[in-house]
């Protein structure tokens, strides 16, 4: 299980830096030849940056998720055999998980699986560096939109970055809660047959929660700003329905 993780990780670090490489290749040559050779340096810098923050600010916290559950899985003890027959014989069952459980160095697996998730999650974010510098270097547009007065530099510059931050902070929280509850599985903390959880699952799983119904909410608030890009068909922007039925029902 170790040594699949391991090298499913440097077969992933391989594909992704032979890809990271052409692409490099590809648009330095480019730029050379028109003269532009500080754009490409500035696109390079602004994707390193991009990649960085979202695999250490990802690796950061799929680790102390993932940390946080190991440290609590397994501490609800059963009560012992003596006290209930029926659980001495199902005692006497071979436990498919004991091997996971175990044999596994849990610390290794979360670090490199936290790693690889990150991994991932930065590559896909890459794209994004454009949203970086855009949100770094903005400026006052000097016009405010009609319905919330606010800077239509804000939908140019910030907003496409909050939208940004919000989709990765969702998927990371949803990846967390299912890496999380694995290792609570695992660790019997999570018995489908007995439909039994222990109170550290819970807490652990309501906390999760809580975060997730936090980020939706603000996923609302951001939502009001995109009805102004709405597309009915016959319009682009926010009409009669949006702004007098669907505004008033999110509670903007």
């Amino acid at each position: 299980m170790v040594g699949f993780i391991i090298a499913a990780s440097i077969v992933a670090i391989g594909l992704i830096l032979f890809a990271v490489v052409g692409d490099i290749l590809v648009d330095w040559m480019w730029f050379a030849s028109i003269g532009y050779k500080h754009v490409f340096w500035t696109t390079i810098g602004a994707k390193a940056a991009v990649f960085l923050v979202v695999f250490a600010a990802t690796a950061a916290v799929l680790w102390a998720n993932a940390r946080l559950a190991l440290g609590l899985a397994g501490r609800r003890r059963r009560l012992p055999t003596a006290f209930a027959p029926t659980l001495a014989a199902a005692a006497a069952l071979p436990d498919p998980l004991e091997f996971l459980r175990e044999r596994l160095p849990w610390r290794i697996v979360v670090a490199a699986s936290s790693g690889l998730f990150a991994l991932f999650f930065a590559w896909g974010e890459v794209g994004n560096w454009s949203t970086l510098l855009r949100f770094i270097y903005q400026v006052p547009y000097g016009t405010n939109d009609p319905l919330y007065d606010k800077d239509i530099g804000f939908y140019l510059f910030s907003l496409p970055a909050l939208v940004a931050i919000k989709n990765w902070a969702l998927l990371t929280l949803v990846i967390g809660a299912l890496f999380g509850g694995f290792i609570y599985w695992v660790h019997g903390d999570i018995e489908d047959r007995a439909q039994r959880i222990s109170p550290a699952a819970i807490s652990h799983g309501s906390v999760l929660l809580g975060l997730l119904f936090g980020v939706k909410a603000w996923s609302y608030s951001l939502d009001r700003y995109l009805l102004l890009y709405g597309d009915n068909g016959v319009v682009v922007g926010a009409g009669f329905t949006d702004v007098n039925v669907e505004l008033p029902s999110c509670g903007c």
